[in-house]
């Protein structure tokens, strides 16, 4: 529409230049022959020819006819208006010129273009192309087993070997979390282990970690309780040591003693304003850990403590040196961002306290929210 509308004015401008320059240009004079005089002798004497049948016409009939075109209507519109110099119409007649050849470029080129770049029926375009890089949510109408499950995504979305782990999720009745059965492993080394009838032996935790944890924790929920109360609000209570031991079990690996300080005062976060590291990290709770270890053992081999359900990356510490560092599909787990568990508690209590950056991000609240920008 914005190019018929500059095609048509420059097409309008350039009749009204014309139009303009036609009435302002001066009018040749009449030759001599126009105004004749009265015949008073003989044609031929005069040098005039025979006189016409109707006879010579009279000065007032010429004077009644002296007007420019007849009295055209264009003439009769733009009668009044300032003459136009010879250089500037032309000036402006290049530019309408060059405005009506700009038009028509610019619309050849978008022909041209929808013609070769035109999408082809039954193409996924926008989010929906995008589908098998994140997880949506598939319902059984769409053929899966159950509501809630998730399309698989990253490697998952190529191989078909499994699909991505789901966090435990509320029940919508009791608001109870429910744990989700952890998916199997291609990796042998990357399968949980079975912990049989016995249970396990429960692993005491440092007096000292557990005083440095709790103090770091202290400090993030007088923060979060005065300036995001719903994000404050989304932390469970504390997991029991028994399952933790039992966490330890399936995983084959010890937990690091910070982490499991943290789990011991708040199992995870529920809800859409759940606790979350920087940047979109949600803490998961000790079953939550245990479902996604299959996936992010083969990331690298870290044990999972956070979850971004954006991107279906990970937080993971090292069970033998017990450093953290993230790890999704494109660059898997393999440096440390931080020394411990204990060093990113620090950090993001630190941020939230002073309002610093904390993995490249800063804390903002919205609507009583924890974010990170």
């Amino acid at each position: 529409m914005a190019l018929v509308v500059v095609l048509v004015a420059g097409a309008t401008a350039g009749l009204v230049v014309v139009a303009r320059r036609r009435r302002a240009a001066p009018h040749p004079a009449p030759p001599a022959s126009r105004h004749p005089a009265p015949p008073g002798g003989a044609g031929d004497a005069a040098g005039r020819g025979p006189e016409p049948l109707l006879g010579w016409p009279t000065s007032e009939d010429l004077e009644r006819y002296d007007r420019p075109e007849g009295g055209a209507p264009i003439a009769r519109l733009l009668d009044g208006l300032p003459r136009i110099e010879r250089p500037r119409g032309r000036k402006a007649r290049r530019w309408t010129a060059a405005l009506a050849a700009l038009g028509l470029l610019v619309l050849a080129s978008q022909l041209l273009e929808n013609a070769v770049f035109r999408p082809q029926a039954g193409t996924a375009s926008g989010r929906a192309a995008y589908a098998g890089d994140h997880a949506e949510p598939c319902l059984p109408a769409a053929g899966c087993p159950a509501a809630g499950n998730l399309v698989p995504s990253g490697r998952a979305a190529y191989t078909g070997a499994y699909a991505e782990p789901a966090l435990p999720s509320a029940d919508p009745v009791t608001g109870v979390p429910v744990a989700q059965p952890p998916l199997p492993s291609r990796d042998p080394a990357c399968a949980l282990r079975k912990t049989g009838s016995t249970t396990p032996a429960v692993r005491p935790v440092s007096r000292r970690v557990t005083a440095a944890v709790n103090r770091q924790w202290r400090r993030m929920e007088r923060w979060l309780k005065a300036h995001a109360p719903r994000t404050y609000a989304s932390l469970n209570g504390p997991a029991g040591h028994v399952l933790l031991a039992k966490a330890e079990a399936r995983l084959g690996r010890r937990i690091p003693d910070s982490l499991r300080a943290s789990l011991l005062r708040h199992d995870g976060a529920r809800g859409p304003a759940a606790f979350r590291f920087s940047s979109t990290y949600e803490i998961m709770d000790a079953r939550g850990l245990v479902s996604s270890w299959p996936e992010a053992c083969e990331l690298g081999g870290g044990i999972p403590f956070a979850y971004d359900s954006d991107f279906g990356d990970y937080l993971v510490t090292n069970s033998a040196t017990g450093g953290v560092g993230s790890a999704d599909w494109e660059m898997p787990y393999a440096e440390d961002e931080w020394s411990s568990y204990y060093a990113l508690l620090k950090s993001t209590a630190d941020a939230l306290a002073e309002g610093g950056p904390v993995g490249g991000s800063v804390p903002v609240v919205r609507e009583g929210v924890l974010e990170w920008k």
